[in-house]
This record gives C-alpha cells, sequence and structure tokens, in this order.
C-alpha cells in the first residue's frame, strides 16, 4: 500500500500542475482582452486630441478668411474716398472703415489666440504620441510574453498528461475511483499532506495516533473532518 499511496501523492501533484496551468488558460485570454482594450482606449484618446488639433484648424482657417474678407472691404471703402462729393458722406466713409478695421483688429486677435492654443495641443500631443507608442511596445511584448507562456504550458500540459496516464494504470482501481471521487468534491484535492499534526486541505488537528499512523504511510487514513486521504510528506517518517 506504502507505493501505491507514494503514486497516488505523485497523482494528486500532477492534478494540480494540470489544475494551475488550466487556469492559467482560462487567464491568458483575459490579460490578452485587458491589453488591447487598453491600447484602444489610449489611441481613442489620442485621435480625440487629433480631433481638437483639427477643429481649431479649421477655425483658424474660417477666421482667416473672415480677415481677408474684412481686409478686402476696408481696400474698397478705401477706393472709395476718393468719390466722395459730401462731408456727410465721407464721416459716414470714415465710420465704416474703423468699424471693420475695428473687426479686422479683433479677428487678428483671435487668430493669434487659436495659433497659441494650436501650438499648446501640438506640443501636448506630440508627447501623447510618445507615450503612446511606449505603451504599445510594451503591450506588444506582454502580448508576446503570454504567447510565449501558452506555448510552454502546452508542453507541460501534454507531459503531465502523459504522466499522469501512466502512473494512473499503476495505481489500483478501486483506489484511483477513490481519489477520482474524493477530487471532484473537494476542488480538486483528493490527498493532503499532513504537518503537525494538521491536515493540510482543511486545516483542522487530527488525533495525535492518527498522526503516527499516517506518518507510516502504509495504509488509507482519511482525515476524520474533510474525508481526504491523508499523505506523509517530509524528514522523519515513522518507520
Amino acid at each position: 500500500m506504502k507505493d501505491q499511496l507514494e503514486l497516488l501523492w505523485e497523482l494528486q501533484k500532477i492534478d494540480l500542475d494540470l489544475k494551475h496551468i488550466k487556469e492559467e488558460r482560462e487567464r491568458y485570454p483575459r490579460e490578452t482582452k485587458k491589453l488591447d482594450e487598453k491600447m484602444s482606449i489610449e489611441r481613442e484618446r489620442l485621435q480625440a486630441e487629433k480631433g481638437k488639433v483639427d477643429l481649431l484648424e479649421k477655425e483658424r482657417r474660417e477666421k482667416e478668411r473672415q480677415l481677408s474678407s474684412s481686409q478686402e472691404k476696408i481696400k474698397k471703402a478705401e477706393g472709395r474716398m476718393s468719390e466722395v462729393k459730401t462731408n456727410k458722406e465721407y464721416q459716414a466713409l470714415l465710420t465704416e472703415i474703423e468699424t471693420i478695421k475695428g473687426a479686422s483688429s479683433r479677428e487678428e486677435e483671435e487668430i493669434l489666440q487659436v495659433l497659441e492654443e494650436i501650438d499648446e495641443l501640438k506640443k501636448d500631443l506630440s508627447k501623447r504620441e510618445k507615450e503612446v507608442a511606449v505603451l504599445l511596445e510594451k503591450t506588444e511584448t506582454e502580448k508576446k510574453m503570454i504567447q510565449e507562456r501558452i506555448a510552454q504550458d502546452e508542453i507541460a500540459w501534454k507531459k503531465q498528461m502523459e504522466r499522469r496516464e501512466v502512473l494512473s494504470k499503476q495505481i489500483e482501481s478501486k483506489l484511483n475511483k477513490l481519489y477520482n471521487t474524493l477530487k471532484e468534491k473537494r476542488q480538486g484535492v483528493g490527498v493532503v499532506n499532513v504537518r503537525q499534526e494538521t491536515c493540510q486541505g482543511c486545516f483542522v488537528h487530527i488525533p495525535p495516533q492518527m498522526f503516527i499512523e499516517v506518518q507510516k504511510n502504509k495504509e488509507i487514513i482519511r482525515c476524520p473532518n474533510c474525508n481526504r486521504i491523508l499523505y506523509f510528506e517530509g524528514e522523519g517518517k515513522a518507520k
């Protein structure tokens, strides 16, 4: 029975490894998705910032068109000065020119303000583009590492499954069936180690005499609390 228990303990360790690999397999797609979503958000933010610059450029062009129109109106108005015949008409034309010049001056100030805003946004945009480029490179590296871990896990999974098949054939069918039943009921753990008279499955103290027998690993002894098969691993095993 000692050999059977040792085989069973080895099988349990393999099953725990397989469980871990399975959990990792399920986690990797979630990690990749998070990385993709993060990059998508950063790209959208960057695009929104570029959109702000584009809108301001459009606003600048519109104000420059208005300024050009105002300057053209001033030239035409000044060109009519020689055609004025009365003082009243002259004063009205001067008022018109001054009004247009006032509007033109405001348009020039607005254009300068927009240009300053565009310049600041472009500086921020350039900085953000560099940051996103670094983040993208880092993200791609992380995704590559995930792919490498997936490949490594596939190799480990295959190796452990092959080993499990060999061990399963060496374990008595009745014992194997018991182990599988316990494993299904106890979150994948059917055999547990015992340390300092404590079951490492449920962490409940077991009787001293039972602990002495468990250390011998000569018979199937189950935890009085969680019902798992108990195994002793370590130095100082009872003979």
